[in-house]
């Protein structure tokens, strides 16, 4: 199974920074999520990068046609 977050050498590789300020700013200006972790280094959420989203919901639910829906004709 795949890290749930960028290993320090990609963050590195994405933003050319070795240092957390300036991947923080190099990461915000190309509009990625990240944080800092206790330790001071930068975090990145590996869906931020890979686009991989939350569940679709269930498809919509067709409403059933009732007698009293119709029309008088």
């Amino acid at each position: 199974m795949e890290s749930l977050t960028l290993t320090e050498s990609e963050i590195v590789e994405a933003t050319g920074y070795k240092q957390p300020a300036k991947q923080l700013s190099a990461l915000k200006r190309a509009g990625i999520t990240a944080d800092r972790r206790p330790d001071g280094s930068v975090r990145v959420w590996r869906h931020h990068i890979t686009g991989i989203s939350m569940p679709k919901a269930s498809p919509q639910r067709h409403e059933p046609k009732l007698k009293s829906d119709r029309k008088a004709a």
